[in-house]
């Protein structure tokens, strides 16, 4: 009589392993949609456990390939998504250290600064010719500065001529870069020029009828500071030395008779002509 074989049962399949598989494969697909370390870490755990469990039964589970597998993918799909979380992270870095180009600010053009005169006497003064500025005094009214350059001056052996100027005056500038030319050395060498600024002095200037509202005007004053005589520098043409020397010089002198514009001002009356 020939034995009877029973086939031996399939033992079933550890849920553990089961479970394992199933995370391993939701691992991998779910890796790059942030899923790789939630679902890998226990596909691999449990993985394991199955393992662990399936030996210990002596053959009365089974599902270890199943196990084996879950633990494969959720330990590959853990290290696929650290790599691609590392990548980006070093990325984002990087970029950061990198300055950001920032463009240049537009610049409005620069406006040319306004053109300064020159100063009307120079550091070095105008050669031979002697120059005085007044500037108002609390102790002194103009009249008696005037007065006081006037004395002066003749100790000095000099002739006074009053110059009315103000800072935005061109004509004065003109007529100041002219100043060290020899016609006008030659020609005013024995004269003290007293400039008189009709913006500092105001209404004092008005008051000994110093003509304020054109400029250059100059004068020729007596011993107590009262104009006695005035032209302005539209008695020549151009404010050049050449221009300006003879009919100075005739002034000073007294001896200008021939007037484009007449003075009507001053203590001494108003017809212009010399004293």
């Amino acid at each position: 009589m020939q034995p009877v074989w029973h086939a031996r049962p399939i033992p079933p399949n550890d849920a553990k392993s089961i479970a394992a598989l199933v995370l391993g494969i939701l691992c991998l697909v779910g890796t790059f949609c942030g899923m790789g370390a939630l679902l890998g870490v226990p596909a691999i755990i449990l993985g394991a456990l199955a393992l662990r469990d399936i030996r210990r039964s002596d053959g009365m589970l089974g599902g270890s390939g199943m196990a084996i597998a879950g633990v494969v993918m959720g330990s590959l799909g853990a290290v696929v998504f650290a790599c691609w979380v590392g990548f980006w992270a070093i990325a984002f870095f990087s970029a950061s250290k990198v300055a950001p180009l920032v463009p240049p600010v537009p610049m409005a053009p620069t406006a040319p600064a306004p053109a300064t005169p020159p100063a009307l006497v120079p550091p070095g003064g105008w050669g031979r010719i002697h120059v005085v500025a007044l500037h108002p005094s609390a102790s002194q009214t103009l009249r008696a500065q005037l007065a006081d350059e006037m004395r002066a001056a003749k100790t000095a052996g000099e002739s006074v001529l009053v110059e009315t100027i103000a800072p935005a005056c061109a004509a004065c500038v003109e007529i100041a870069r002219a100043m060290p030319e020899p016609e006008l050395q030659t020609a005013l060498a024995t004269v003290r020029i007293v400039h008189v600024d009709v913006d500092e002095f105001g209404l004092e200037a008005a008051s000994l009828r110093l003509h304020t509202p054109t400029l250059p005007w100059f004068y020729v004053i007596d011993s107590h500071g009262d104009p006695r005589d005035g032209i302005s520098a539209d008695e020549w043409d151009d404010n050049d030395a050449d221009e300006i020397a003879p009919v100075l010089q005739a002034f000073v002198q007294r001896k200008l008779s021939t007037r484009r514009h007449a003075w009507g001002g001053g203590a001494g009356g108003g017809t212009g002509t010399p004293l």
